[in-house]
């Protein structure tokens, strides 16, 4: 495994920089037009070995400045070495590679802030004004030329943004939420150079805190949503309709499976620690509210097709990731997730070593019966599942228990091909994933504080490109696991 300490140049925005909640690359003009990526279709299996190796790509990282005052904030004020003076000076090959990228970032005090990541200056200090609330989340749509912000106001907001006119909202919506759930815009499929997917869906919070929505941006925000899923609800083949108690809803996670053809899965992380994943293909489910009483109710053979749950441990999921994946078994598609929770160093290291993880990989089968239909493939019955299931295939701390650390997780996200994953965590650190054996790639050193928000650039499959923010108010890129192989 392989670290990087490299010089941390502070984020000075007007004023006391404060604390990054939420970060996105929203635009890449100078993004590959033709990248030649290889599919995250690749096998998965239930073991921890996986195809996928990473040990001859060579590890860089990159940290760059952003702001205007170079005068790195420590306890002891000291001024930036020579060292890291230098490195201000970035190569004209660098320049260029950042030439049309734009990094939107949200923070504790409810700015949402645009970066010129060229000339490391904030071009727009904040798109949201009059929000009254702290920022909670900043993601882009698969456009690349918007982005969505999310704040904890009375009144919940979340509204889009045009990258070319940032103070003019294109909508705004209101969830009501005052929980610290994040929105998840709707991840698309990679199908070799072309990313298809439902660019307009986005999983909300709402006021009912095991509520959640899903809506089409390009839909009157005043009308209903196109999902409404109540996670109380729960059905198996013995109780057709049974309550339980997962607590709130703290994470979401949303993707479309088929490409052009739509087929979303949602994951919900709660607060009891609980992932919870529904295939959303069901009309007649009692946990999608508006449907469910007015079409006959639930079918429990068939409703157990559609939803699935699966335990993590007892504190609360904070982050749930969605990647696309395949079945070496029965040849059925199938998704991984990666859960990040939080955790207690002390009451942690009172359970089973095994069951010490903060960070869970989860394989989620779908039922093959449906997906056949999809799929149009011929399978034995015996090697098929009836129903959709998780399996935990890992569980990984971030730092030693043993040493006191902070062994909680902050945030998640698949890098876009999914064949890696990073990990925010508590203990000021990021760690780099392989998905396919869950195995640790790197560390990024470089914080003050618990890692908030991290985001992979459109075309990270190439450039390594990948951002982080922390409750330092810093805000860091760097360049890992470039694959200069690929075709551009």
């Amino acid at each position: 495994m392989l670290s990087c300490t490299d010089a941390l140049f502070s984020l000075h925005p007007s004023g006391a920089a404060a604390a990054v909640t939420g970060i996105c690359f929203v635009q890449n003009n100078n993004a590959p037009q033709n990248v030649v990526v290889g599919s995250n279709n690749d096998e998965d299996t239930d073991s921890d070995s996986g195809d996928d190796n990473f040990e001859h790509l060579q590890f860089k990282c990159t940290n760059l400045l952003l702001g205007h005052d170079r005068q790195k904030r420590n306890r002891g004020g000291e001024s930036e070495s020579s060292y890291q003076q230098a490195t201000h000076h970035l190569s004209a090959a660098s320049h260029t590679s950042l030439f049309g990228v734009v990094l939107a970032s949200c923070h504790q005090d409810g700015t949402c802030k645009l970066w010129d990541l060229a000339t490391r200056r904030c071009i727009v200090n904040n798109a949201a004004e009059g929000r009254n609330g702290p920022g909670l989340a900043v993601r882009r749509l698969d456009q690349m030329q918007q982005f969505v912000y999310q704040s904890r106001d009375v009144l919940g907001t979340v509204s889009l943004h045009d990258i070319h006119r940032p103070l003019d909202p294109i909508l705004q919506l209101h969830t009501y939420s005052t929980t610290f759930c994040q929105m998840a815009p709707c991840d698309a499929a990679e199908d070799g150079a072309v990313i298809v997917g439902e660019r307009n869906l986005i999983a909300l919070p709402t006021q009912h805190q095991s509520v959640a929505i899903i809506r089409d941006l390009r839909c009157d925000p005043t009308c209903s949503p196109s999902y409404r899923i109540d996670t109380g609800y729960y059905c198996n083949d013995n109780i057709a309709h049974s309550r339980r108690n997962y607590g709130m809803l703290t994470s979401l996670g949303l993707l479309n499976l088929q490409g052009k053809s739509q087929q979303l899965v949602l994951g919900c992380g709660m607060e009891d620690g609980s992932a919870l994943f529904y295939d959303l293909r069901s009309k007649r489910s009692p946990w999608l509210l508006d449907n469910a009483a007015e079409e006959g109710g639930c079918l429990p053979e068939e409703t157990s097709n559609f939803m699935c749950q699966i335990k993590l441990g007892n504190d609360p999921v904070l982050s749930l990731d969605l990647s696309r994946s395949y079945s070496k078994d029965t040849g059925a598609q199938s998704l991984v997730s990666v859960a990040g929770c939080a955790g207690d160093a002390d009451e942690m290291s009172e359970l089973p070593e095994e069951d010490q993880g903060t960070v869970s990989t989860i394989k989620i089968k779908l039922a093959n019966d449906l997906t056949n239909i999809y799929r149009k493939m011929e399978h034995s019955s015996s090697n098929m599942s009836s129903s959709m299931k998780a399996t935990i295939r890992t569980k990984t701390r971030t730092c030693s228990i043993e040493s006191g650390g902070k062994i909680g997780v902050s945030v998640c996200r698949f890098r876009p091909d999914g064949r890696m994953f990073a990990v925010g965590g508590w203990d000021r650190r990021l760690r780099l994933f392989d998905r396919a054996s869950s195995k640790p790639l790197a560390i990024l050193q470089g914080h003050d504080d618990t890692v908030t928000a991290v985001d992979w650039a459109g075309n990270a499959s190439s450039t390594g490109m990948l951002a982080t923010g922390a409750g330092d108010g810093r805000i860091c890129i760097y360049r890992v696991f470039p694959n200069t192989s690929l075709k551009k």
